[in-house]
C-alpha cells in the first residue's frame, strides 16, 4: 500500500496556518431570509468587499434548528463591511 503524500493528509487547519495568504474570514452577520442576505452581499460587493454566504443550504432545509446563513469576510475587511452594513440599514429605516 502506498503511503499518501504528507499535503494530501493536512487538515484544512493545518493548511490555513502552514500558508499565510489564506485568509481569515469572520462572520459580521447572520440571515434567516435568504433576500436579505443576498442584499447585504450585493451592497458588500458593490462597495468592493468580497463577501460568502455560508450554510445557505442547511439554512433552507433545516431553518428552524440552524441559525440561519453566515455572511462573512476577510478579517481585514470586517471592519468596512459592518460600518457600511450598518449605515445602509439605518438608511433604509429613516425611509
Amino acid at each position: 500500500m502506498i503511503a499518501p503524500e504528507r499535503d494530501a493528509m493536512q487538515s484544512h487547519d493545518e493548511q490555513s496556518e502552514d500558508n499565510p495568504a489564506t485568509p481569515e474570514l469572520v462572520t459580521i452577520r447572520r440571515f434567516g431570509d435568504m433576500s436579505e442576505a443576498l442584499l447585504a452581499q450585493c451592497c458588500l460587493d458593490s462597495a468592493g468587499i468580497e463577501s460568502f454566504l455560508m450554510d445557505t443550504n442547511i439554512a433552507r432545509v433545516e431553518w428552524p434548528l440552524t441559525r440561519g446563513m453566515r455572511l462573512q469576510v476577510e478579517s481585514h475587511d470586517a471592519a468596512a463591511a459592518i460600518a457600511l452594513l450598518d449605515q445602509a440599514s439605518s438608511a433604509a429605516m429613516e425611509q
